[in-house]
């Protein structure tokens, strides 16, 4: 080399033939020694101790060992250093017969030596001939001897190549690192996203990676006082456990029923792997690197460039950018698998291909954070369609209706898909299927339940979130007490979760319409029902005088005969008066037929007509008018309201029992007082008498003559307060304004 110019910061390799002396160590002074000629061989540096060297086939790599090298310099202006990466696995170096270098404890046995990677700057001396001698020693890694490239040229060039190269490894560790640390605190704070923490192990191993690979081997630097053999360990596992991480992470955003079904036994090799480098000593865990080094290219690496590629076919979102980058670092894997295999010279480049994984990962959070923005504002727009549309959709008032709504919602954008809702009809197996014809009209076809699970490919049961299968969306809505919801529509218009969760919005707020149809179903009904009871009851008022005044026209004659047809036909009035009050409840409110009465005449002649009814029965009626006066009531609806009490109080008191009755009068308030000394009733009972079903123990009673009264008493503007006790009797009061 004494030619050659080291200007403009070139640095050689000094690669090539060396001098070898195997299981020999040669002090530089004794190369004059002829004994040592015969044994001289010529090996090419770098590359590791083969089989030839040791005839143990499980010490490979082990043993110690002379390297020579002769340097012919010219004079020089600047100093020249050498650089040395890590060697297997410990040396010392001389240049011209003075120890410049050395790394570990170099021995002739594994007791006398310590193994260690560092990377090292030595000035070698001013002279014109460079004479180079290593003692280099391995019993720790299978594979041991002079197999990174040393390196000559000026100092200032040397420190500057070895300051940017650290710079690089360092920036990769922190970009992994960040990566890490960035997706850990993405998954707290989004925990159904379990792709981000995967993501974030891999960051992780990748960090862990460019710590213990390279020239400076910055791990080894922080775990001095720790086993050489923790960080090796660590330089391994990095690399077997980040596959099953990379995959497990790519199936998260590339879902395909093939991984799902058979990815857990693809990456079983590298589980294996990890166990046997965290359990197995060195001479064992070392042959792992050959077999995965094979396995990773022939096997899972085509697979999943085939699953990205038929992402990208299928569209998934960030499905380029995962590509491209996963395209990079299967490129850098194979450059470090043929670097392994001596294929070609070069560096491991799988650092530097994930750190174009993580861009192209993050590049992917970029487009999704964007596109979540835009679809914010879409669902922003679409949540207070979805407002307006719930309120059409609650305004339904029929099942086929409300289905019709949702459906038409669904078809909003135009797009050309199949969308079914199924509803299950109530204590029955038929199910009803809607849809939109082409026609753009509603159509319902009935279907029984197990052609609902033949047509959907599941059971409506086991659904409890929204599904994917055969391509279909179902998304359904249980309710335990009456139906079952189910929507079916195509997955590639509604894939991602906005759209998904517009769809669950459309979803309940059909189940709510659907519940709340039954529910004014059932309300109708039990309006009907509760109607039907109070006809019932109040025409048994006016049938029993009728039929009692009948029992006493045919025995009486004259006058007498005269004044009962006239009770009967006030009967008559009062059957017509109910048939008013039939439309009223109809309508949920009372018409009232106001008049101007006179106290006493009015009240007298109802408590005549309740002695008539009083004649059926052995109470005893009292009655008493202390008002003077006018009043302005319904005379009819009154008169129920007293026979509708005197009717209960006769069912609810024995025979010997008492009715009565006062009127009095306090200003321009008129009191309708009404005593029984029957059963009565608690203090807690009170609290229920006028609600409508209020049960009843009278033989055929229906427990709805107080709500009528109350009904009564409301619509003239008055109140009406109770007293009771058990076994003493009740006491009512009405107060009506004059």
């Amino acid at each position: 080399m004494s030619n050659h110019s080291f200007e403009d910061s070139k640095i050689v390799p000094l690669d090539g033939e060396w001098e070898f002396y195997w299981e020999e160590w040669i002090s530089p002074s004794e190369f004059s020694d002829p004994k040592f000629k015969s044994k001289k061989k010529f090996v090419t540096v770098p590359s590791v101790w083969t089989e030839s060297f040791s005839k143990d086939p499980e010490a490979v790599g082990h043993g110690y060992a002379t390297y020579r090298l002769k340097v012919k310099l010219g004079k020089r202006k600047r100093s020249l250093a050498l650089k040395i990466p890590d060697l297997g696995t410990s040396y010392v170096l001389y240049a011209n017969g003075k120890e410049i270098a050395s790394v570990g404890s170099i021995g002739k046995s594994k007791s006398e030596s310590k193994a260690r990677y560092e990377l090292k700057i030595s000035l070698v001396p001013d002279s014109e001939n460079l004479d180079l001698v290593f003692h280099v020693s391995n019993f720790q890694n299978r594979w041991g001897g002079v197999w990174n490239s040393i390196q000559l040229g000026e100092f200032e060039s040397i420190l500057e190549n070895v300051r940017n190269r650290r710079d690089v490894e360092w920036a990769l560790v922190l970009i992994a690192a960040t990566m890490s640390f960035y997706n850990v605190f993405f998954y707290f704070f989004r925990r159904n996203e379990s792709a981000h923490l995967l993501f974030a192990f891999h960051a992780f191993l990748i960090m862990v990676r460019s710590l213990t690979i390279g020239d400076s081997r910055l791990a080894y630097e922080f775990l001095q006082g720790i086993s050489w053999e923790l960080p090796n360990r660590l330089e391994y596992i990095s690399v077997y456990a980040s596959g099953p991480t990379l995959y497990a992470f790519l199936y998260r955003y590339c879902k395909t029923d093939f991984w799902r079904r058979f990815g857990r036994y693809f990456v079983i090799p590298y589980y294996l792997a990890c166990f046997i480098v965290l359990f197995f000593p060195n001479k064992y865990y070392t042959l792992t690197l050959l077999p995965i080094a094979l396995y990773m290219p022939f096997v899972t690496m085509p697979i999943w460039i085939v699953l990205l590629g038929l992402g990208l076919k299928r569209r998934i979102e960030g499905g380029f950018s995962l590509f491209a980058g996963y395209i990079v670092l299967s490129l850098c894997t194979l450059n470090d698998i043929g670097l392994f295999f001596g294929f070609w010279k070069s560096i491991y480049l799988i650092q530097y291909g994930e750190v174009v994984m993580i861009l192209g990962y993050s590049i992917l959070i970029s487009k999704i954070f964007s596109e979540a923005f835009q679809r914010s504002d879409t669902l922003g727009i679409k949540m207070k369609s979805l407002v307006f549309s719930t309120r059409e959709i609650m305004q339904s008032y029929s099942y086929d209706k409300a289905a019709d709504t949702a459906l038409k919602m669904l078809h909003e954008d135009g797009k050309e898909q199949t969308v079914f809702v199924y509803l299950e009809e109530p204590n029955s197996s038929v199910w009803k299927r809607y849809s939109i014809s082409s026609l753009g009209d509603l159509e319902t076809v009935e279907v029984y339940k197990y052609d609902v699970q033949d047509l959907l490919g599941l059971e409506p049961s086991s659904l409890t979130e929204p599904i994917v299968k055969n391509n279909r969306l179902i998304v359904s809505v249980q309710d335990e007490q009456l139906y079952k919801l189910i929507f079916d529509l195509p997955f590639e218009s509604y894939s991602d979760d906005s759209q998904v969760d517009w769809v669950r919005g459309i979803a309940d707020a059909l189940a709510f319409s659907v519940r709340n149809i039954a529910r004014q179903d059932r309300e109708k009904l039990a309006i009907i029902g509760e109607l039907s009871a109070e006809i019932v009851h109040d025409l048994g008022h006016p049938i029993a005088m009728i039929r009692q005044n009948l029992k006493n026209l045919g025995s009486q004659r004259g006058k007498s005969k005269t004044n009962l047809l006239f009770q009967a036909e006030k009967e008559v009035d009062a059957l017509t008066n109910l048939t008013l009050d039939i439309l009223d409840f109809s309508k949920n409110r009372i018409i009232l037929d106001l008049q101007i009465l006179d106290i006493k005449t009015y009240f007298k002649e109802i408590f005549e007509d309740l002695g008539t009814f009083f004649q059926s029965t052995k109470m005893k009626l009292v009655s008493k008018i202390n008002a003077k006066g006018s009043i302005r009531l319904d005379p009819l609806r009154i008169r129920r309201l007293i026979f509708n009490l005197a009717k209960n109080a006769a069912e609810a008191t024995d025979e010997k029992g008492t009715f009565s009755i006062r009127i009095e009068r306090e200003e321009n308030v008129v009191y309708l007082i009404f005593e029984d000394n029957g059963e009565g009733f608690s203090k807690e009972m009170e609290r229920y008498i006028f609600d409508s079903g209020f049960g009843s123990k009278k033989p055929y009673g229906t427990g709805l003559g107080l709500s009528i009264i109350r009904k009564i008493v409301s619509a003239h503007g008055g109140e009406i307060l109770v007293s009771s006790e058990e076994g003493k009797g009740t006491r009512f009061t009405i107060l009506l304004r004059s």
